[in-house]
């Protein structure tokens, strides 16, 4: 346990036993599996400069091989989805899952979740059904940056409540954030490059 102080600090474990840990932000080129770039920290980790480090690795490797920015996608993973982080991508197109579920009692999006859903989507694996309500248009962080938001629903489990997302009277709802534009992306694209890995450049967190 001595050896590994310089290296780890108390944080959170998650579903995993220990007193301390040690973070580890990678940064994956999805298509290639490429590893770009690879940044650990002790404890939770500095994850907003972490970020920012990936997005200049990213930059950087756009540049070398003269890859337009506009079109490549990150994929974030992890720590992130908070809202927070849309300011430190330095305009690069993302997708992620959200976890800021204080959203859900938004008035535009409680106004959205009274309406029938845009799409369903089946998962190919799970064969979890998931109905999928765009909403775009929303801001979000302190620095209140535009970001579309696409609520997925599906029934709870029985006997429990989902791994994922948050389980309100007997429904799951996850969060999925994404900058790309409506009318190219629909909202069963956005959640399908989340859930299927699909994106051009993927940064993923501890």
């Amino acid at each position: 346990m001595r050896r590994l102080r310089p290296l780890c600090a108390p944080g959170y474990t998650g579903r995993k036993r220990g007193e301390v840990v040690r973070s580890r932000t990678t940064v994956l080129q999805a298509h290639t599996y490429q590893w770009f770039a690879t940044f650990g920290n002790a404890g939770n980790g500095e994850y907003r400069g972490e970020l920012r480090r990936a997005v200049a690795v990213i930059e950087s490797s756009l540049n070398a091989h003269q890859h337009p920015k506009e079109r490549t996608l990150v994929r974030l993973d992890g720590q992130y989805g908070n809202g927070v982080v849309l300011s430190d991508l330095a305009g690069l197109a993302s997708v992620m899952r959200g976890k800021d579920y204080h959203l859900l009692k938004r008035p535009e999006v409680q106004t959205r979740l009274h309406l029938p859903p845009d799409q369903h989507l089946t998962h190919p694996e799970s064969g979890i059904v998931r109905a999928l309500y765009d909403c775009p248009g929303l801001t979000l962080g302190p620095k209140q940056e535009p970001c579309r938001v696409v609520v997925a629903t599906h029934p709870a489990p029985t006997g429990g409540k989902s791994r994922v997302g948050v389980t309100r009277d007997g429904v799951v709802y996850e969060l999925f954030y994404t900058t790309l534009p409506q009318n190219a992306f629909t909202a069963s694209d956005v959640v399908a490059l989340y859930l299927h890995r699909g994106a051009e450049d993927q940064c993923a967190g501890r």
